[in-house]
């Protein structure tokens, strides 16, 4: 054995006991987790990528570069809608996940965009589909203007002008928050409902969603926006806001830490203790927030987010310019409420507005 081989194979070693890496193949498919190490992580990915014999010289490629994790909801049902997409087509889909929600530190972030555009130098993709706003920030945006490759958005919080887009190779999906549709739906439930307070994590997510939401004309008062980055600053924003508002709106909440740990903590510990000592509802806006135990909300579809962004890929395949492919706005939702959730508020729900509810939690 060569000395190179034996240095190849402690890298690789030392990658694979330090790291939260995972290469997956299946069918056409690819799934890419980014690791931590002091080392550059960017030789395994390039290296995987070259040897794995995924594509196929007939095919064009596309990378899908996810912000946060497999299993989570949100980034499963954008995968879906985008397979939904491609279902019927000779393409090579390769799914890269950045991991950021699980691992929210600024230096884990760099390091993942990074590993995604050390993906992108080595497969060499035809399109790029970047989901949520921090495979913007730290990723896509670095294309921008560029000849290749063309790049897709969708699930952005943020103003587009935010990352140079829309730009000549840049298109994609805007996410906004069914926030009117959400507090109609809380005062169909709960009439006298009129101040809400906002607590959320400290992401760049919830940052941008916030944002967009303080300007949408609604009959509530908006009484107060907290931005928590650890459990105990979470806790102690909603104990502040139960004589002040008559609910409390929670975008995302799925980077909260323990203090002076690193790693995010599992977001339904966050939302059950949030509902177990908040004496007014909760409402959410995803349908894993109601799931977790919020009260109501009137929810996003990441089928949606998906499913668009994929047939605007393919559209570029054929030729179709980013300029071409305007940016337009996700649409569809539906409403959901969690029954036990009512019960231990002591909320009566009227039957008839319970039949009209499309998704019910909790019976």
């Amino acid at each position: 054995m060569t000395a190179q081989t034996n240095e190849d194979t402690r890298l690789l070693r030392t990658y694979l006991a330090s790291a939260l890496v995972i290469l997956v193949g299946l069918g056409g498919y690819a799934l890419i987790w980014p690791i931590r190490s002091a080392s550059s992580p960017q030789r395994l990915y390039a290296q995987s990528a070259g040897q794995a014999g995924y594509t196929r010289a007939d095919r064009s490629k596309i990378l899908l570069v996810q912000s946060y994790h497999t299993g989570y909801p949100w980034v499963d049902s954008i995968t879906r809608g985008v397979r939904m997409a491609l279902s019927s087509s000779n393409i090579d889909l390769r799914i890269f996940y950045m991991d950021t929600k699980r691992n929210p530190d600024e230096q884990w972030k760099r390091q993942a965009g990074q590993a995604a555009k050390e993906t992108v130098s080595a497969w060499q993709p035809d399109v790029v589909i970047a989901a949520d706003d921090n495979a913007q920030e730290y990723f896509a945006k670095g294309y921008a203007g560029r000849e290749r490759p063309q790049i897709v958005f969708c699930g952005v919080n943020a103003e587009p002008n935010e990352y140079g887009y829309p730009a000549p190779n840049v298109t994609g999906v805007l996410e906004r928050p069914h926030f009117v549709e959400s507090l109609n739906l809380l005062n169909r439930l709960i009439p006298g409902a009129k101040r809400i307070a906002f607590v959320n994590d400290d992401s760049e997510t919830s940052a941008g969603a916030v944002k967009w939401m303080e300007k949408q004309r609604t009959d509530f008062e908006i009484v107060s926006c907290r931005a928590a980055g650890t459990f105990d600053q979470w806790q102690e924003a909603i104990r502040d806001c139960q004589d002040k508002a008559d609910a409390i709106g929670i975008y995302m909440y799925h980077t909260v830490r323990q203090p002076g740990m690193a790693q995010s903590m599992e977001p339904r510990e966050v939302m059950s203790w949030t509902v177990e000592n908040s004496s007014i509802p909760v409402v959410g806006f995803f349908i894993f927030a109601v799931d977790d135990g919020a009260f109501c909300g009137y929810l996003e579809s990441g089928v949606e987010h998906g499913l668009r962004a994929g047939k605007i890929a393919l559209a570029m395949l054929q030729g179709s310019s980013a300029q071409e492919l305007r940016m337009a706005t996700a649409l569809e939702g539906q409403s959901m409420l969690n029954l036990s959730t009512a019960r231990r508020l002591g909320i009566q729900v009227p039957q008839d507005v319970v039949r009209e509810i499309e998704v019910l939690a909790g019976e």
